[in-house]
C-alpha cells in the first residue's frame, strides 16, 4: 500500500471521466474493487485520506472521506439525471483497511 498508488488513483479519478464513470456505476463494492485491482492501484484508506487532505489542504477524519467522495458522486449522478445513489462507493471506501 502506498501514498503514491493513492496519488495516482486520485490524479486518475480527477481526470478520467469514464474510469470515474465506471466506479461510480458499479453496483456493489465488490465491483469497485475488483475494478481498482484490475488497475494495480493499492492503498489504504488513510494513503488516501493523507492524499485528499493534501488536495484540499485541510486535514479530514475518515468519516469524512466517506462522506466527501460520495457527496461528489450523488451530485454527478444528479445533474446526469440518474436516480442511483453513491452506496457502494461508501461500502468501498469502508471496506479499505
Amino acid at each position: 500500500m502506498s501514498i503514491e498508488s493513492a496519488k495516482a488513483f486520485c490524479v486518475r479519478m480527477m481526470s478520467d471521466d469514464e474510469f470515474r464513470g465506471k466506479i461510480g456505476a458499479a453496483e456493489t463494492a465488490n465491483v469497485i474493487t475488483e475494478l481498482v485491482n484490475a488497475e494495480r492501484y493499492d492503498f489504504s484508506k488513510n494513503d488516501l485520506r493523507k492524499v485528499i487532505s493534501e488536495i484540499i489542504g485541510k486535514n479530514i477524519e475518515p468519516e469524512e472521506l466517506t462522506a466527501m467522495v460520495c457527496e461528489v458522486y450523488e451530485s454527478e449522478i444528479k445533474a446526469q439525471g440518474g436516480t442511483g445513489s453513491a452506496q457502494a462507493v461508501a461500502d468501498w471506501l469502508n471496506s479499505l483497511a
